[in-house]
């Protein structure tokens, strides 16, 4: 192997276990959200309706938060199944960051920008983020089918 391609590989290794580590990250700090939410150390709330809103989501957001994780194990691992569930966490980062972007905008829940709402936004940035780099850096790493002759 050229050293050309080796360190081709090993850019590429780096690559893949920095984006496992940012799902990894993502997945755990919302699996830790909601133990803190639940157990009332966190409020995330300001009205009943978004008490609401809050509360459809804990189902939805652990099934991102574990595609998170199991992305992140076996993207580290340079498994294939990181494709498989790396596809998962990101759409479902996508959905999810999109649903609570579209809520506050039509709420007003941006303005005025305070500490919370600007922690608000920045979460809703960093999931849409996360789930557009996953999307594009796993299709631009997806295997390419066998030619047939």
């Amino acid at each position: 192997m050229s050293a050309v391609r080796a360190g081709e590989r090993r850019a590429e290794t780096l690559k893949r276990r920095l984006l496992a580590g940012l799902l990894g990250f993502t997945g755990t700090a919302t699996a830790a959200f909601w133990i803190l939410f639940f157990a009332g150390k966190i409020q995330a709330t300001e009205t009943e309706q978004d008490e609401a809103f809050e509360r459809a989501f804990p189902l939805a957001d652990s099934w991102m938060s574990t595609a998170c994780m199991l992305a992140a194990w076996h993207l580290w691992k340079g498994e294939p199944e990181g494709h498989f569930f790396g596809v998962a966490a990101a759409s479902s980062l996508l959905f999810l960051s999109l649903m609570d972007i579209l809520y506050s905008l039509e709420n007003r829940k941006y303005w005025p920008l305070d500490r919370d709402r600007l922690t608000m936004l920045l979460i809703h940035l960093w999931t849409l983020g996360l789930g557009t780099v996953t999307l594009s850096y796993l299709w631009k790493s997806f295997p390419s089918p066998p030619n047939e002759t």
